[in-house]
């Protein structure tokens, strides 16, 4: 009898364990995880790829039809100011270059004629021997001749500057001067042609044909007038124009700071800022629209600018400024009928609130919360 009571007190002692230890579990089973809604910045970097181009450039055209017969240069040359960099033959630029010679000796044949006509006319207005409107109309002559002279002489300067024509003072041939201006005409072979010269210092680049080719000029290319011979690019300092898309685009602001690496020149770290953000997005083939942006570092050492060269691959890290702003696990968050909803914990009631959010950017694992919730708040994430 003892032995049956002991073995009762025995079965009774286990289920009140079992029953304590399932109890317990029930209980961790629905105990809540809880996340504290915290406020922080993120500080990620974003990365783009572009193409190292100069800082400033400036266009070089050919002004007229013709041939070219030298190129003292080439493509990728320091040049300097002033310096030759192409030689035209062109037949119409001889042709232009004569009739603005003519041109220029009558107008000045013409002006200085209206000038002697203008003198006299003063002294006989003087002393009353001729009317007011015939003083009058020589002013008006003198004027007008001293105008197209002026014309003339401009017309004339703009081609001299580009033949080379030495020990010659065109200026001041006269009409009287015959045999100067028939040598004039006839200039030496080399003076007749066309010399263009480099306009500013920089390098001498090749032009772009179409954006995926470039055009190399050679001797005895035939060009057009307004034809792109070369792009003097100025490497003081170097642009970059990258593609961001539509999701990054309000991150950026002209003034930004950026960093500028690159694989060829990987001992360098360069700074420099936004300059430009073009406002309207351009999008091919129903990809996600992207945005110009133009990155420009104002400043290359010498050093800098012997290693760094037009056309190397070059990567650009902007990081945005961000604004602090609350997140929530992605799992805390929930939706019903397009509205995000968390569940809020509430202290005094001990239970957990569905709560409507206003949500922003996404990330892997979390949730910006643009309202609804504060710093400091917490909400139920699962297990």
């Amino acid at each position: 009898m003892k032995e049956k009571y002991q073995y009762i007190t025995t079965l009774m002692l286990a289920c009140t364990c079992l029953l304590l230890t399932s109890c317990s579990s029930q209980d961790n089973t629905h105990q809540p995880k809880l996340v504290t809604v915290e406020s922080h910045t993120a500080t990620g970097s974003l990365f783009f790829s572009g193409i190292i181009q100069p800082l400033k450039t400036v266009v070089v055209t050919s002004p007229v039809e013709g041939t070219i017969i030298d190129i003292p240069f080439h493509y990728g040359d320091l040049v300097k100011t002033s310096q030759p960099i192409f030689t035209i033959a062109s037949t119409k630029f001889q042709a232009d270059y004569k009739a603005a010679l003519m041109q220029y000796v009558k107008a000045k044949n013409e002006f200085n004629t209206s000038q002697s006509q203008l003198q006299e006319a003063e002294f006989l207005h003087k002393n009353q021997l001729i009317s007011d409107d015939e003083f009058k109309m020589k002013q008006s002559n003198f004027y007008s001749a001293q105008l197209a002279l002026i014309q003339n002489k401009d017309a004339l300067a703009s081609l001299l500057k580009q033949l080379n024509v030495k020990n010659v003072n065109l200026y001041a041939l006269t009409i009287a001067d015959i045999d100067k201006i028939t040598q004039a005409l006839h200039l030496q072979a080399d003076a007749e042609n066309l010399h263009i010269f480099a306009p500013a210092d920089g390098i001498a680049l090749l032009p772009a044909k179409s954006e995926e080719e470039h055009k190399k000029w050679r001797k005895g290319d035939a060009v057009k007038p307004g034809d792109v011979l070369t792009i003097i690019g100025d490497l003081h300092g170097l642009m970059i124009g990258i593609k961001v898309n539509e999701l990054t685009v309000n991150k950026l602001h002209s003034g930004q700071k950026i960093k500028v690496t690159g694989i060829a020149f990987h001992d360098y770290s360069l700074e420099g800022e936004i300059t430009a953000i073009d406002k309207q997005g351009e999008s091919t083939g129903g990809a996600v629209p992207t945005f110009a942006v133009e990155i420009t570092v104002p400043r290359l050492t010498t050093e800098q600018q012997n290693n760094i060269h037009v056309g190397m691959s070059a990567k650009v890290e902007i990081t945005p400024d961000e604004t602090p702003h609350l997140s929530v696990p992605i799992t805390a968050v929930t939706e019903k009928n397009g509205i995000a909803y968390v569940k809020k914990w509430n202290e005094k009631m001990k239970k957990s609130v569905e709560t409507p959010i206003k949500v922003g950017q996404t990330t892997e694992d979390a949730v910006i919360v643009l309202a609804n919730l504060q710093a400091g708040d917490k909400v139920v994430a699962p297990y």
